[in-house]
């Protein structure tokens, strides 16, 4: 498939069908956890909207890597909630409540936020350029159209239809999920000669990126004094990121592949660390040990 097909159709596309897809499970029940539990709410949103982007800019600046894919790392690392979040925060015997809160409070609060922040980072690192600029109102709109609208939809189907959204949840979960692959592979297809290169610019960044976001959304968890399980969550939060959104604003709204590959990397790598995280915990449940 050509690539201006699958960024100019597919990803948005299937990006829309995630995040309709994603609220179609949520409720207003669900947002009940922001009274519930506010302080492992406010920890969580501070580690994936500031800790996150802080830690990106900070490692990968010591690294010489090309602007554009620091870029595509940074604005990999402004796009937080990851659609597999939940499903991994379950498995490591995490708060799935207080994760899929923070999944619905980081979509609607994303559009705005990334394109604000990411437009400062490129400025600054492409001072000068005028080929390379994200206008905010346009990104805007568009991010909202492809996440914030589609949510919202989902939501009102899961309010008016409950039964058909439980009845097909294990379709609308994985089906979406299945697109992402296929535009990811379709990517990765387009730019197979240059994996090499890419794979040696990209593959160590995005793994001590992930491994370091899964620690550090743990250690300030537990240092706020959130126990265990909602540290759980909150690391792994912190760790899976939104690849679909960094690779729409990367490939289609920049319009710039060479950006798109960070976060097509980290979208595949990111799993191994919190795989990784998941076979420790169940090691340390065997042995009676705690986290």
């Amino acid at each position: 498939m050509n690539q201006d097909l699958v960024l100019a159709i597919a990803l948005p596309l299937t990006l829309f069908i995630m995040m309709f897809s994603m609220g179609a499970n949520l409720s207003p029940g669900d947002f009940r956890t922001l009274w519930a539990r506010p302080s492992s709410v406010l920890c969580g949103l501070v580690s994936q909207m500031l800790l996150l982007p802080v830690l990106a800019f900070l490692l990968l600046s010591g690294m010489s890597l090309p602007p554009e894919i620091m870029i595509g790392f940074m604005i990999l690392a402004l796009s937080p909630g990851g659609t597999t979040s939940n499903v991994f925060s379950y498995l490591v015997g995490g708060n799935l409540a207080l994760s899929i809160a923070l999944t619905a409070i980081v979509s609607l609060i994303t559009p705005f936020s990334l394109p604000l922040v990411a437009g400062w980072i490129i400025d600054s690192r492409f001072a000068g350029d005028s080929e390379i600029a994200l206008p905010f109102l346009s990104t805007v709109g568009k991010l909202t159209a492809v996440t914030l609208v589609p949510v919202t939809l989902g939501m009102i189907l899961r309010h008016y239809r409950p039964a058909l959204c439980e009845r097909y949840e294990f379709w609308m979960t994985r089906i979406p999920f299945l697109m992402l692959l296929a535009v990811i592979g379709g990517i990765i297809a387009q730019n197979w000669a240059r994996m090499p290169e890419f794979l040696a610019l990209t593959a160590m960044p995005a793994l001590l990126l992930a491994s370091a976001a899964l620690a550090a959304g743990y250690a300030l968890a537990r240092g706020l004094r959130r126990d265990r399980r909602d540290a759980r969550t909150i690391a792994i939060e912190t760790s899976i990121q939104n690849g679909g959104t960094a690779i729409l604003v990367t490939g289609t709204i920049l319009g710039n592949p060479a950006m798109t590959i960070a976060p097509v990397m980290y979208g595949i790598l990111m799993l191994l660390p919190v795989m990784g995280y998941l076979a420790g915990l169940r090691l340390q449940a065997r042995l009676g040990l705690a986290d």
